[in-house]
Formats: C-alpha cells, structure tokens, sequence
C-alpha cells in the first residue's frame, strides 16, 4: 500500500491511499475518489493507477493540463517517488511506498504539523477534499460507495434498513456499526458468529478507522478512505 499526500504549498490537505490494482480518479465532480472543488481542476481532471508495483498517471482531457515535472503530460506516464506530480495549485506527493528511498518533496510529515501550520496567504477557499467514505474492493455491496458524512452511525449488514447492504451466507442482519464521534470514526461489530475483521484481524470493541483500512465481513472487503 502507498500513501500519498495532496498538497498545496507546504500545506498537507489530505492523505489517501492506493493498492496494486488499484484505480483513483481525481477531478472536481463528487464521484472522484480525490475530489478537490477547484475552478482550474475539471470533472474527470486525473486518473492514478498501481499496476505491477508501480504508478501511473494519466491526463483525462482536462482543460488545465496536468503536469509531471513541469510539462503536461498527453498519455499515459509512469511516476515514481520524487516526481512533481501538479493540478492546478495542488501537488500530489508519494511519501510511503514499497521499497522506495525518502523524497526531497516530502514538506510536512506529522500530522500535527500539518493541522497547526497556518495556511498560506494564498489558500483557496474553495478545495474540497472528498469526505470520508467506505470503498468496496472485493465482493458485491449496495451501494459500492458510502459518505459518511451526516450521521453518528452507520450500519453494514443484510437486512435492506442497513446504510450498506451485504449479500453472503455468513453476514447478520446487522453485522457491524461505524461511529462517528469526536471527528473519527469507529468500527464495532454487532452480530454475526463470523467476527468482523480489520486488516484481518476480528475486531474486540470499538477499533478505530485510519483511512487504507479494509474491513471484512464474510468475503467481502471494504476500504476505509
């Protein structure tokens, strides 16, 4: 798993994470797992993929362009830890990867540093980082994405009054809630003689979510993003 940052300035304004095989669209529209609300960002701006290990980046006909190492790229290109990777203001950073050596370009590491560094004289008002969601990655889940944005609680489950319903012989009902308190979010699970798992462990209590987390429910997978 490799972990990036979306930036602007010296500013970390979000973390998310990809996975071999992994897809994440970045844009202005609400779909895009990356979603930064910006004028000079389109729509479909952006699409960013793991394959073999490595990561590859291509331009979705944007209007502004994006840029790798200062030139907009046409197609398809690969990208690797040190490249300046830019949308508009913002740069997209790989701190962590496999096998992969420290980066000049990595600002602000602590996430405490992040949130006490003032923001910059230029900051724009208006990005918008995608709220955090549930991402199915292997099964079948209605539906395949989840805000989980308005609510102190939300349940997985069978039953058809769950905020995510999954289908499987060895799901409840209700399998599992996620808590909202104190701006995290919490794992519990509910029922079920199968356990609810995270990072493939059974969960004991309440377990708090990082965003890359997968859950587990039967043979379903979710991400926590």
């Amino acid at each position: 798993m490799a972990e990036w940052h979306v930036m602007l300035n010296d500013r970390i304004l979000d973390r998310f994470w990809i996975e071999e095989g992994d897809t994440i669209n970045i844009g202005r529209g609400k779909t895009a797992e990356v979603s930064i609300d910006n004028s000079a960002v389109s729509r479909q701006h952006a699409r960013l993929e793991m394959r073999n290990g490595k990561y590859f980046l291509t331009d979705l006909k944007s209007a502004n362009g994006t840029l790798v190492n200062g030139r907009k790229i046409k197609d398809t290109v690969r990208v690797a830890k040190g490249d300046r990777v830019q949308i508009g203001k913002f740069r997209f950073v790989l701190v962590r990867g496999p096998k992969l050596a420290a980066s000049p370009f990595e600002m602000v590491r602590d996430p405490k540093l992040a949130t006490s560094t003032p923001a910059p004289a230029d900051f724009d008002p208006t990005v918008f980082i995608a709220p955090k969601r549930l991402a199915v990655i292997k099964g079948k889940t209605t539906p395949e994405h989840l805000s989980l944005k308005g609510k102190d609680i939300f349940s997985l489950g069978k039953d058809a009054t769950c905020d995510m319903r999954i289908d499987g012989r060895h799901v409840a009902k209700t399998q599992c809630h996620i808590l909202a308190k104190g701006g995290e979010h919490y794992l519990v699970h509910h029922a079920g003689w199968r356990r609810t798992t995270l990072n493939g462990q059974k969960i004991r209590g309440e377990e708090r979510l990082r965003r890359g987390d997968t859950i587990g429910i039967g043979g379903t997978k979710i991400r926590f993003e």
